[in-house]
C-alpha cells in the first residue's frame, strides 16, 4: 500500500487489491487531513483532520472517528497532532502510532490553552497577524497526555502515572513510542521539564499501568535514546551516555534490566539503523571513525562491548546516510566526501546489488566548485577543535576573512560530506578567505564536550571562535585586520555577540535572525541548556546582547524576517532598541513577509547578495 498525501487529501495505490496500482483517491474534505499514516497490515490509514484522530478504512473507504473535542472546549486542544515543542526541539513530528495488528493507536492530547500567545505580524501585500502558542523559558508549556484508543469501540485509555514517575500532576515531554510485536505491551519514553532525568517506560495497553524500566539522569542535560523493540526475543536496544559517550545496550522488556552492553569506547552510536534478528546483528550508525565521517557498523546481538565486535559496513571515506529495510539485510547508502559528490548505492547480503544514477548537473559543473580544507585549531584551554577552510582560488598577497558561525550546542556542521557552499565559493571568487569553526558545545564529540556550555550559553563559545580568528590571523594569506563573521538563528546570536564582545577582533558581522535574549527563546530547546530564568538568571543576563549594546565596534548589519515564527522578530526588535539608546550605528534589512527559513525565491537570490556585498563593503 502506498499512501500519497497530496493537496490536503488522503490518496492510495493499492497494488494488495489493484495489481496494476492505480491512484485512487480515499478523501476530498475541505479540512485537510494531516500526517496520514498507514498501519502494518495496510487494512486503515490514520490521520488528523479539524483536530481530532481518524481512521478510514482503504477498502471501503468507510472513516471512523476515534477522538471527539471535549464538552464546551474552546480552540486550542487537539488529539493526535505533536505539540510545538516536541516537533521543533525534540525530534517527535507525529502525535500518533499505531499498534502492530491495527486494532489500536496511541495519540496525543495536547491542551495549548495555558501557553502565551505571541503576535507574529508581517506584510504579504496586506497585513498578516497570526497569533502563536509559543511556549517561552520559565512560562507554562502545553498540557500533554497519552491515551490508547481501540479502533471498534473508540474508547481510550488514558495512561496513569500516579504510581510514581513523578505523579499525574508532573511535568514531563513524551516520546519515541515504540509498541511490542504482540501489541500486549507500549514502550516509550519520559523526561522530565527540566531535562535532567529521562525514562524507559512500558505500558499496559489494557489499563494505561506504567512502569519505569530504566533511568538516566544528568546534572546537565539528558535526551531521548535510539530504541528498538525486537520481536523474536523479549528484550529491547536501549542506549546510555554514562560513560560520556553514547552506547548501545541490550535490556529486558519485562523489568528493563541490564542483559549486556554492545558497543564501547571514545565515540558516539548516533542511531539504531536495524535489526537483523535472525542472523544475530544490530547496525547502527556512528562516529567510531572520527568525528569528520559517520559510517554504518554491525555488532553481535549477543556481543560484550568489546571494540572488536564491531564491523565497519561502509568502505568509502566521508559520511554515510543509510536507510535499512526491515530485515537488515538490505540497505540504501548515500555517501560522499568534501571532494566527492554524493553516490547512493543499493547494498544487499554485504555486496553492492546496483547504484542510483545521480546525473551531472551542467549548471553546477560550470561553477567549478572547490573543496574545503579540514583543519585542526586549539582552543585556549588546548582542546582540539575542527574547522573547514576555503582559500581564494589565487593568492595575491593577505586576504580579508569570513568567519561562518552558527556554535549551537549539540550541532555539528564541519563534516566531511560534499557540499556545493555556494555563498563561500562565490566570496572565495571574490577574494576572500571562509572559514567555519566547531566550537566548544559542539555534536560529534561526546557528552563532555557538548555540555561544557551548560547554562552559559555564548562564553565558551565565542572564546573558541576568538581561538579561530586568531589562528587565521597567523596564516600568511590573511589580513588580520579584516576579519568578519556571518550567521543565522543561533549563529546570529554567535555573530552578534562577536561584534559586540569580542575583543574588536571581527571588523564587520552579519547577524541573521539573531536570538538576542534567551528569555523570548521556547522551553523545550532553551531550558535544556540554560535551565529556567528562575533558576539561572545570572545565566540569561550575562547572554543578553541588548546589555551589551555600548560595546560595538565594527560594523554590524541585522537581518530578519517580520514572520519568523521560530525566533521572533521581537529579539531584534529589543537589539535594535539598546543600539539606539547606545547611539551606535549599524545596519538593518527587514524581510516583511518572510519565515525563519527564507522562503520566496527572489529573497533567497536577495539576502545572500546583500551579505556579500556587505562584506565587500566593510572588510
Amino acid at each position: 500500500l502506498l499512501v500519497i498525501p497530496h493537496s490536503g487529501d488522503v490518496f492510495v495505490r493499492d497494488f494488495a487489491r489493484e495489481p496494476n496500482g492505480t491512484v485512487r483517491r480515499l478523501t476530498k474534505t475541505a479540512e485537510p487531513e494531516i500526517d496520514p499514516k498507514p498501519c502494518d497490515t495496510g487494512e486503515r490509514i490514520a490521520f488528523v483532520r479539524k483536530g481530532e484522530l481518524f481512521s478510514i478504512d482503504v477498502a471501503t473507504g468507510k472513516e471512523t472517528q476515534l477522538t471527539t473535542p471535549l464538552p464546551g472546549t474552546p480552540e486550542g486542544v487537539t488529539h493526535g497532532l505533536s505539540d510545538f515543542v516536541a516537533q521543533e526541539e525534540l525530534g517527535e513530528p507525529s502525535g500518533f502510532f499505531w499498534s502492530p495488528k491495527c486494532d489500536r493507536l496511541v495519540y496525543l492530547e495536547v491542551d495549548e490553552r495555558p501557553v502565551d500567545e505571541i503576535p507574529v505580524l508581517g506584510w504579504r501585500g496586506e497585513p498578516d497577524l497570526m497569533m502563536q502558542r509559543y511556549p517561552r523559558a520559565g512560562t507554562k508549556n502545553p498540557i500533554v497526555r497519552a491515551g490508547i484508543v481501540d479502533v471498534a469501540t473508540r474508547k481510550t485509555t488514558w495512561l496513569d502515572w500516579r504510581a510514581g514517575h513523578g505523579g499525574a500532576a508532573a511535568e514531563r515531554y513524551l516520546g519515541r513510542f515504540a509498541w511490542s510485536e504482540d501489541g500486549k505491551a507500549l514502550f516509550l519514553q519520559t523526561m522530565t521539564r527540566d531535562q535532567k532525568r529521562v525514562a524507559l517506560v512500558r505500558v499496559d495497553p489494557s489499563t494505561g499501568t506504567t512502569t519505569e524500566l530504566a533511568v538516566e539522569t544528568s546534572p546537565a542535560w539528558v535526551s531521548f535514546s535510539p530504541m528498538r523493540v525486537l520481536k523474536r526475543t523479549s528484550e529491547l536496544l536501549f542506549t546510555s551516555t554514562k560513560t560520556g559517550h553514547r552506547h548501545l545496550e541490550v535490556r529486558s522488556q519485562k523489568d528493563g534490566a541490564l542483559v549486556r552492553t554492545l558497543t564501547s569506547g571514545d565515540w558516539d552510536v548516533e542511531s539504531i539503523a536495524g535489526v537483523d534478528e535472525q542472523a544475530g546483528r544490530v547496525l547502527f550508525s556512528g562516529t567510531k571513525d572520527g568525528p569528520l565521517e559517520r559510517h554504518l557498523y554491525g555488532v553481535p546481538l549477543a556481543g560484550d562491548g568489546s571494540q572488536g565486535a564491531v564491523t565497519r559496513l561502509t568502505s568509502e571515506p566521508g559520511v554515510h546516510s543509510v536507510r535499512v529495510d526491515e530485515t537488515a539485510s538490505t540497505w540504501l547508502d548515500v555517501h560522499s566526501a568534501t571532494s566527492r559528490p554524493p553516490k547512493a548505492v543499493v547494498v544487499r547480503e554485504g555486496k553492492v546489488a546496483g547504484e542510483l544514477p545521480v546525473p551531472a548537473d551542467p549548471d553546477i559543473e560550470a561553477l567549478g566548485l572547490r573543496p574545503v580544507e579540514h583543519v585542526k585549531v586549539k582552543a585556549h584551554d588546548g582542546e582540539t577543535l575542527h574547522g573547514a577552510l576555503l582559500r581564494p582560488r589565487t593568492i595575491t598577497g593577505r586576504h580579508p576573512v569570513v568567519v561562518m558561525v552558527y556554535g549551537g550546542p549539540e550541532a555539528q556542521l564541519v563534516y566531511d560530506s560534499w557540499a556545493p557552499r555556494l555563498l563561500w565559493q562565490h566570496l572565495a571568487d571574490r577574494g576572500f578567505v571562509v572559514f567555519q569553526l566547531d566550537n566548544r558545545g559542539s555534536g560529534g564529540r561526546g557528552r563532555a564536550f557538548a555540555q561544557k556550555v551548560h547554562k552559559q550559553l555564548g562564553r565558551f563559545e565565542l572564546d573558541d571562535q576568538i581561538a579561530g580568528a586568531e589562528w587565521l590571523a597567523g596564516l600568511p594569506f590573511v589580513d588580520a585586520s579584516r576579519i568578519g563573521i556571518y550567521g543565522h538563528s543561533y549563529g546570529g546570536f554567535m555573530a552578534a555577540l562577536a561584534m559586540l564582545e569580542g575583543k574588536g577582533i571581527f571588523r564587520a558581522g552579519v547577524a541573521g535572525s539573531p536570538v538576542t535574549d534567551w528569555r523570548l527563546y521556547d522551553t523545550g530547546y532553551t531550558e535544556r541548556y540554560m535551565e529556567t530564568p528562575q533558576t539561572n538568571a545570572a545565566g540569561y543576563e550575562a547572554s543578553d546582547l541588548a546589555k551589551k549594546a555600548v560595546g560595538l565596534t565594527g560594523k554590524l548589519m541585522l537581518t530578519h524576517a517580520m514572520m519568523d515564527e521560530n525566533v521572533h522578530y521581537a529579539h531584534t526588535a529589543r537589539l535594535v532598541d539598546a543600539l539606539i539608546a547606545a547611539n551606535k550605528k549599524f545596519d538593518l534589512l527587514v524581510l516583511p513577509g518572510e519565515r525563519h527559513g527564507l522562503r520566496a525565491p527572489a529573497a533567497r537570490a536577495y539576502v545572500p547578495e546583500r551579505i556579500a556585498d556587505f562584506f565587500a563593503q566593510n572588510l
